[in-house]
């Protein structure tokens, strides 16, 4: 007996099958897929960031000024990118696109999110916007300031080994050889 898949099980099942599979079940494309699996594990941190410097910051200031909420998306952008950017300094080569891939991961996942939580919105009684708003200041505005200080510097760290690849090929092509005859 084939148990039954739930409406959400089907939609999980069709984004990865269009994303990361081939129709014979095969991966398209390993590189995604751990890059995917490593957006997961970044946001992981990022979350524990967030939760750990609002808690902190909620000790120090109870009542929650404005400045506290600026201080502690800042501190989440930094402190998380601070660490999902030393993974970069375990993959070599080619395989350092992996962390620049990963942001580009978790920029798809923040526009699903915003999808998502415009569905969540009660608009029929007019507090959609105030829901909205909500998820906005809690989920949105960190999530932007995080993608975007741990995006661009894996861009550039990327963009230099790119570079780096491209200088080593024409160096090699300059040099004479056998091959190149």
């Amino acid at each position: 007996m084939v148990k039954q898949q739930t409406n959400f099980e089907k939609k999980v099942n069709e984004f990865a099958r269009v994303t990361f599979l081939t129709k014979d079940g095969k991966p398209k494309s390993a590189v995604w897929l751990y890059a995917f699996m490593l957006s997961i594990l970044f946001a992981g941190f990022y979350l524990a960031v967030y939760l750990g410097s609002g808690f902190l910051l909620g000790r120090i200031w109870p009542e929650g000024p404005v400045h506290a909420i600026l201080l502690q998306y800042l501190a989440t952008a930094v402190i998380g990118s601070g660490l999902c950017l030393l993974s970069a300094l375990i993959f070599k080569g080619p395989r350092r696109c992996f962390v620049y891939y990963a942001y580009i991961w978790l920029a798809i996942l923040l526009v699903m999110m915003i999808l998502t939580s415009m569905f969540m919105c009660d608009w029929a009684s007019g507090a959609g916007w105030v829901d909205f708003w909500m998820f906005c200041v809690v989920v949105f505005f960190p999530s932007i300031l995080s993608i975007l200080l741990g995006g661009i510097p894996a861009r550039l760290l990327w963009h230099r080994e790119l570079k780096k690849r491209q200088e080593a090929e024409e160096a090699a092509k300059a040099r004479p050889s056998y091959y190149n005859t």
